[in-house]
């Protein structure tokens, strides 16, 4: 098994979309770029309310430093108009794990989450969401 030594991620935007799709395990420094390329992101949105669709790849946890970083900026979003987060675990290790640990960021930020196996199931929720 091969695991990314500090991991990756790509972020695009569309409509009242931020998407991103990222593969751990994320290392401090990956994080904060990955916070800095977000806020740009949402200047690009310029809207009110927008949703994130996350797409996490292989060993997808993080340090409890990291844990922090990202509650933070989840915190900072919520107030910039995040509205809810999607996340997919198409093929993660220790999904359990992984759920446990991004739940927790997202409920210490107050926001709305949910967990999908597939894109093709996270795509019909979205139709369903009242903030879209």
């Amino acid at each position: 098994m091969k695991f990314e030594e500090h991991g990756v991620f790509k972020i695009e935007t569309e409509a009242n979309l931020l998407f991103v799709d990222a593969t751990g395990p994320f290392s401090d420094g990956v994080t904060k770029h990955y916070i800095e390329s977000v806020e740009f992101c949402i200047q690009q949105l310029e809207v009110s309310q927008w949703n994130q669709i996350i797409t996490l790849h292989q060993l997808s946890l993080f340090t409890p430093e990291v844990e922090k970083l990202l509650t933070a900026a989840l915190i900072n979003r919520k107030k910039r108009g995040l509205k809810a987060v999607f996340l997919i675990l198409e093929d993660v290790y220790f999904k359990s794990l992984i759920k446990e640990q991004w739940s927790r960021c997202y409920t210490k930020a107050e926001i709305e989450h949910h967990f999908f196996d597939s894109t093709s199931e996270a795509k019909k929720s979205l139709i369903h969401f009242p903030y879209l």
